[in-house]
């Protein structure tokens, strides 16, 4: 079933969770996905949307984004194709559905929908959340025969964030992040809330686990769900990141 067209939630909801209850189950996937809309690096949809571009044939017409997130990668796709996307986090579709996008609610290593698109592709995200035989099975399954992924992963936690602090501001509220990329594969970050009227702040955090692979790791996947005509490589302008193609055969009834 499609996402409904709720508004998104807003930033200002997202600090006040936080100052309500600070030693909340807050993260990125629930009450703070208003900071992940915010968060995407400046031109990074476009980058992602050449990747994919690139390697897929001129005939392909329709695509699935896997792990589709708020829909910046999605909103690209759907100036050249007949795009969908899907994922199991209801506030980030609702970012996703707000920009037009035609969005399923779903886990991304299962779709539920029918295996008659031409291409599947997923960003390292949406990788970073599964493994990558997960992500590849799910993959597989949503393809027509012939269809072709494009798998963007990491290979280090680095990946998908860097260390650092950003600011974000409201009308009333601040927001802090302080992001700590941990060499064990993992993102940790802190939140700091202040409400700009009454001074009152409050602090949370989040600790990810990102699952990683490489060269061979993702040419195994691929090959595991099912995929012919399998090639993955690293990029010169994708650090810490490679990208894998495989093609879902054609069943000759043979």
């Amino acid at each position: 079933m499609a996402g409904r067209r709720a508004a998104p939630p807003s930033f200002a909801a997202a600090c006040e969770a936080v100052l309500a209850a600070p030693d909340g189950d807050h993260s990125t996937d629930t009450t703070l996905a208003p900071v992940r809309a915010r968060t995407i690096p400046e031109g990074w949809a476009e980058r992602r949307d050449r990747v994919v571009a690139a390697r897929f044939p001129a005939d392909v017409e329709r695509v699935l984004e896997v792990g589709c997130s708020v829909g910046a990668f999605l909103d690209q796709l759907g100036t050249r194709y007949d795009a969908v996307g899907i994922d199991d986090r209801r506030p980030h579709l609702r970012f996703a559905a707000a920009r037009g996008g035609a969005v399923v609610c779903g886990r991304p290593t299962a779709p539920p929908v029918r295996n008659v698109f031409d291409g599947v592709c997923t960003a390292e995200f949406a990788a970073a959340r599964a493994s990558a035989v997960d992500v590849c099975v799910g993959a597989y399954a949503a393809l027509r025969p012939g269809g072709l992924a494009v798998v963007v992963a990491p290979t280090a936690a680095s990946g998908v964030a860097d260390s650092g602090v950003e600011t974000f501001t409201g009308s009333r509220y601040r927001l802090e992040r302080a992001v700590d990329v941990e060499s064990e594969g993992a993102v940790g970050v802190d939140y700091r809330v202040t409400d700009r009227r009454t001074g009152e702040t409050a602090v949370t955090a989040e600790r990810r686990g990102v699952e990683t692979t490489t060269v061979d790791g993702l040419t195994a996947a691929l090959r595991t769900a099912g995929f012919e005509d399998v090639l993955v490589v690293g990029e010169s302008d994708l650090p810490d990141l490679v990208v894998g193609v495989g093609v879902r055969p054609v069943d000759t009834g043979r």
